[in-house]
Formats: C-alpha cells, structure tokens, sequence
C-alpha cells in the first residue's frame, strides 16, 4: 500500500484510523509506528485520535483484529477447493499460515508480541473462531476418519501441529529458518513434522 491519505469520513474516526494504521504498517513493514504518523494520514490532529484510543498500544490491539480477520481470509482461500478430513486438507492450512507469515510479515508478528494484555488476548481467542479452532476441526476430522481410536486426542493433536507451524513460521519470520541447514523449507519442514505427528497415532 502507498502513503496516501486514508479518507476521513465524519463520525467513522476510529475506525478510519484502524485502516490507517494497518496501511501504514504494511506499506513500512513494521509495526513502529506512532499516533502522530496515523493522525496525519488520515487528516486529524493526534489528540482527536486520544479521545478514541488512550495510547498507541490500544490502537494496536484494534489493528491486531485486522489479523485474526486476514489469516483467517487465507485459510478460507486455502481450503477452498480441498476434501475436508485429508491430509491434504490439514497441509493446506499449514501451508496458508506459513504463507500468511511471508506475506504479512508486520502483521504477523504484531499478532504475537506481548503487549501486556496476554490474559484479555486468550480470553478473545477462545470466545470466536480462528485458525486454531478451524485447524482443530480439521484434525478432528481426520482422526475420526482414519485413526478413530485417536480422535479423543484431537485437541492436544492441534496444539502440537499448531506450536509446531507456529515455530517454523516463526524462525522463517525472523529469517533464522536456514540458520543449520541452508537448505531448509517451511513446508517441506511442516508437511515432514505433520506426517510424524500423525503417525505417533498409530
């Protein structure tokens, strides 16, 4: 996205600055930013953006919404067209956070990093419906389909293919990935650990 300004139309502040805020971000690359930077791209003064967001990190949770909304736009594009209960299903939705990870780099780490609010941002999480709770669908799915006498164990299944995408995405994000092995990629990293994973079911 370019620099230009973000219309502002009357009565829609706050939420012409969340637009703002996230065109800024991906247009630097970065989630430094200041309210001053996101008043002036949308035409305002900063103190009239004080009076909707007490500070900068409080801008920063509305944006981090816009995330859980783009990722979750990526898994959908990725399923789109793929057999639900397979593993090609299940290497797709990998595939699309790796993807979302790369393409997204500010916003992904944005939706990550602590800013205090740790015990509000899970209470968030577990009360909607985001890539976890689709990944753990899936994986559901698939136990019941192929390892019945597993499928009690589809939630803690996620919460190991999920710690495990998330911390490929993440040495990828942080450009460490190939750090050991300069031939290392994301997902043939991530399709390898799902395949063992999933035979640890057997």
């Amino acid at each position: 996205m370019n620099q230009s300004m973000t219309p502002y139309h009357h009565g829609d502040l706050r939420n012409c600055a969340i637009i703002a805020a996230a065109e800024l971000i991906e247009s630097i690359g970065s989630y430094d930013i200041t309210i001053a930077q996101v008043a002036k791209r949308v035409g305002v003064s900063a103190p009239a953006l004080y009076r909707h967001f007490t500070d900068k990190d409080a801008l920063l949770t509305a944006v981090r919404e816009l995330t859980h909304l783009g990722i979750m736009d990526y898994i959908t594009r990725a399923q789109a067209d793929i057999e639900q209960g397979t593993l090609a299903h299940l290497d797709a939705l990998g595939s699309a956070y790796l993807r979302y990870a790369t393409d997204k780099k500010a916003f992904f780490g944005l939706m990550w990093e602590d800013h205090g609010d740790t015990e509000s941002r899970r209470a968030e999480a577990r009360a909607k419906r985001t890539g976890f709770q689709v990944l753990h669908e899936a994986i559901e799915l698939y136990l019941k389909r192929h390892k019945p006498e597993s499928a009690g164990d589809s939630l803690k299944t996620a919460t190991l293919m999920w710690s495990t995408a998330h911390g490929i995405a993440t040495l990828q994000h942080n450009r460490m990935l190939d750090t050991f092995d300069e031939d290392a990629d994301a997902d043939t990293l991530l399709r390898t650990a799902t395949r063992a994973i999933l035979r640890s079911k057997d």
